[in-house]
């Protein structure tokens, strides 16, 4: 662990044996036009046509873009600059793509990046487009994967890990060979034994990829403390590319199936309420609506991505994202946690 951590404890604590549940359908979902990378993608649907689900949305002729697919099928409502906003009629009807199962080793690197823009893979960490992450010019030193979020009220990125440790490792090779670096290193912080345990086992030949156990330390899932961690380096010197297990495990379904990405696993949590909740969100679902599945009524206060580097929901049509990796509620201010507050 990193020198003036500070220990911390999850909201309920993590069980290795969550349930990821389904919410219930919503209505009607709302997709962002506006990327992470302040790139504005330009709608390809009109008023009034009927969508397929995995159906594109939107996309630009810009490399940097990250094409958006539909996580349901409808008819769009509205078009504007910056929101589709399309009506869910509860059949999901999906377009006609078969199962391709497309072993990436056998790829050129252009066609590997190809088929990851195509699927709508982002890292969730940050929302960065990973065919973007992956165009490095120079080869980097180590691939992290970072395989927990050290925000007391998130736990996704626990849960993504899961019982995935074989489908990871397979991407992370493809990725490391990619990439050219010959080093990777794995981060599992303390008290998530199953996840430790089977990436021990897969490892056991591997000298490649060295596996971590960190004490669960707030916030040493921030990326430079991480790679000062792991490397004993600056984050500016050391040249890391940080991944996390879900996006690991979008590059092999997407590979396996030939479906983008619209699904997003989002820890919902906040007063001691309800105890948290993994679920499977399709991607453009309203965020109030997934509150009330959660069973909370009138919340004060609504934050995206955590309570330490997450930011306060406002907008009404705030839908979840490829990247929203949490939605943390509070009924009573006086329960906030002063995490946010305390600097390390």
């Amino acid at each position: 662990s990193f020198k003036g951590g500070k220990k911390y404890k999850k909201h309920n604590g993590f069980s290795d044996s969550t349930v990821i549940k389904s919410p219930l359908p919503a209505p009607v979902h709302y997709f962002k036009l506006i990327q992470n990378n302040n790139i504005t993608l330009k709608s390809i649907v009109n008023n009034g046509d009927y969508i397929l689900k995995n159906q594109k949305l939107a996309d630009l002729d810009v490399y940097e873009a990250l094409p958006v697919f539909s996580s349901v099928s409808g008819k769009v409502l509205s078009v504007s600059e910056n929101l589709i906003t399309l009506e869910n009629d509860m059949l999901f009807n999906e377009t006609d793509i078969q199962e391709e199962n497309i072993h990436p080793d056998t790829l050129t690197t252009r066609e590997f990046l190809w088929k990851i823009r195509e699927g709508g893979i982002c890292e969730t960490r940050t929302g960065q487009p990973l065919h973007v992450i992956l165009s490095m010019k120079k080869v980097p030193d180590c691939v992290i994967l970072c395989c927990f979020n050290s925000d007391p009220y998130v736990s996704a990125p626990q849960t993504a890990a899961l019982g995935n440790s074989e489908k990871i490792l397979s991407s992370l090779h493809t990725v490391m060979y990619l990439l050219g670096t010959k080093k990777a290193y794995i981060a599992v912080e303390e008290g998530c034994n199953s996840i430790y345990s089977d990436f021990k086992y897969h490892l056991r030949y591997n000298k490649d990829i060295i596996l971590y156990c960190l004490k669960a330390r707030y916030p040493q899932s921030r990326s430079d403390i991480l790679v000062k961690t792991i490397t004993g380096k600056n984050i500016d010197t050391a040249k890391a590319v940080i991944l996390s297990p879900e996006t690991l495990c979008n590059i092999a379904d997407v590979f396996k199936s030939g479906r983008p990405v619209t699904e997003k696993l989002v820890t919902v949590s906040g007063d001691d309420i309800l105890p948290p909740t993994i679920y499977n969100v399709p991607i453009g679902m309203p965020v109030s609506l997934l509150i009330t599945n959660s069973g909370y009524t009138n919340p004060q206060i609504i934050v995206k991505n955590g309570i330490i580097s997450g930011e306060k929901i406002t907008d009404p049509y705030e839908a979840i994202t490829s990247y929203t990796e949490a939605i943390s509620v509070f009924n009573d201010r006086s329960t906030i946690p002063n995490y946010a507050k305390e600097l390390i």
